[in-house]
């Protein structure tokens, strides 16, 4: 079922606080662990140049092992965030990501005989970053808020009866009928995340 994400009478602070209210009072139903993140290019993005990440999946934030906690209002209206976007020394940002344009090296002549041993470091792609700045369209003007939109997809590892499901699902977004597009806003002083405007649908079918 298609469920409005915010009421057409609610500003983005009036939203917050209602979720962060939900938040403080564990009055939410747990969904699962929010991975990936795809956000449509829009008029207002400029894609940076040279991010072979962004070249290739455009607008996708990968969390990778940074999974988030997602979970849903008591009453399915709207879905939470319930952990901040933090790194292990507390900083609000992405992980790295593996380059998806490296290739694996060939075997040497010596590697292959024996002569010289593989390096270790040849089976493995560089890392690079993922900056939250090169996927925002802007900021909520007088706050801290980055903005992406509009989202498309939130893909998420279920949590059924306090146990996880091992397959993906997936949240699909879509503009709302008062002509809001969903959107993810993420505090860059806190770390936390709220999705904000728009359309959601659980699809369960979704794996991988």
């Amino acid at each position: 079922m298609n469920q409005v994400l915010t009421a057409a009478n609610r500003t983005p602070a009036d939203e917050i606080k209602f979720m962060q209210d939900l938040i403080r009072t564990g009055k939410y139903l747990p969904m699962g662990r929010m991975q990936k993140i795809a956000i449509a290019p829009s008029h207002d993005w400029t894609p940076p140049a040279g991010d072979p990440q962004i070249d290739k999946y455009g607008r996708l934030i990968d969390l990778r092992e940074r999974v988030l906690p997602i979970a849903q209002s008591l009453d399915h209206s709207t879905v939470l965030v319930t952990s901040p976007l933090l790194d292990r020394g507390g900083y609000v940002s992405l992980p790295d990501v593996p380059d998806p344009n490296w290739k694996k090296p060939l075997y040497s002549k010596e590697e292959v005989t024996g002569e010289v041993p593989r390096d270790t470091a040849k089976e493995t792609a560089p890392m690079i970053p993922q900056r939250l700045e090169d996927r925002a369209c802007g900021r909520v003007t007088g706050t801290n808020l980055l903005v992406f939109q509009p989202v498309i997809s939130v893909s998420f590892q279920p949590e059924i009866e306090k146990r996880m499901v091992p397959t993906a699902w997936l949240l699909k977004f879509k503009r709302a009928p008062d002509g809001t597009e969903p959107a993810l806003l993420v505090d860059a002083k806190t770390g936390w995340c709220y999705f904000y405007g728009g359309l959601f649908d659980i699809d369960t079918e979704r794996s991988g």
